[in-house]
């Protein structure tokens, strides 16, 4: 089974937005970790694939515009500059027209469309919905409705930019693993995996030709 396999059964939600943050700097990859190719599509490519198959819109906030152009997908910057992933969230959940949003970084290739339907379910009732797997907390892989972004407004405002105080400012649904296992997800340590140094690239390239390998 491919990491990115949908059953006939996932369709669709009308009412959400998939948003990628690849406003980074990839200074420890020494080049854009969200342009480099993995079967023969750049990393941004199949997140923003893996999103639009289950989410009604894709939006890509990035303060290097020109370098996504070739998506065809809505493109945001930061509006507040060299503020970190926060400034991401805010600036995504503001060019967003929908409550529910699945926040994504620009250097997850292996997403969990499970695990993505499983957060935003969680904003029927909470602010934001973030996994918790073996004790690491994922912030940036986690379901954000859009009435969250006053309280990032007002941290970056008060320049707190640790994501977690932001989390702690809101309601947010932690799911740790066993929560996420009743609900039928099965984690894999791919669907967590993120690229930051060349090591890692190589790492992912292999991973996807195994997973290829399995379909096979």
């Amino acid at each position: 089974m491919s990491l990115f396999h949908i059953t006939q059964s996932q369709v669709k939600n009308m009412s959400t937005t998939g948003i990628v943050l690849a406003g980074g700097h990839s200074s420890r990859m020494g080049e854009n970790k969200a342009l480099l190719k993995i079967q023969g599509k750049t990393v941004i490519e199949r997140i923003a694939d893996s999103l639009a198959s289950y989410t009604s819109q894709v939006i890509v906030v990035a303060n290097k515009q020109d370098e996504y152009r070739f998506l065809g997908l809505p493109i945001v910057s930061d509006k507040w500059i060299e503020k970190g992933p926060l400034a991401g969230i805010q600036a995504g959940l503001s060019a967003s027209s929908t409550q529910k949003n699945l926040i994504v970084a620009c250097d997850m290739p292996f997403l969990s469309v499970n695990l993505g339907r499983i957060l935003l379910e969680e904003l029927n009732s909470r602010q934001a919905a973030v996994p918790e797997m073996e004790g690491r907390l994922h912030p940036l892989f986690a379901a954000y409705r859009k009435d969250a972004k006053e309280a990032a407004e007002q941290a970056l405002m008060n320049n707190q930019l640790r994501i977690r105080e932001f989390l702690n400012e809101i309601d947010t649904a932690i799911l740790r693993d066993e929560e996420l296992k009743k609900r039928g997800f099965l984690a894999k340590d791919a669907y967590f995996f993120n690229m930051n140094h060349p090591d890692e690239y190589r790492q992912a390239l292999k991973m996807a030709a195994e997973e290829e390998g399995k379909s096979n």
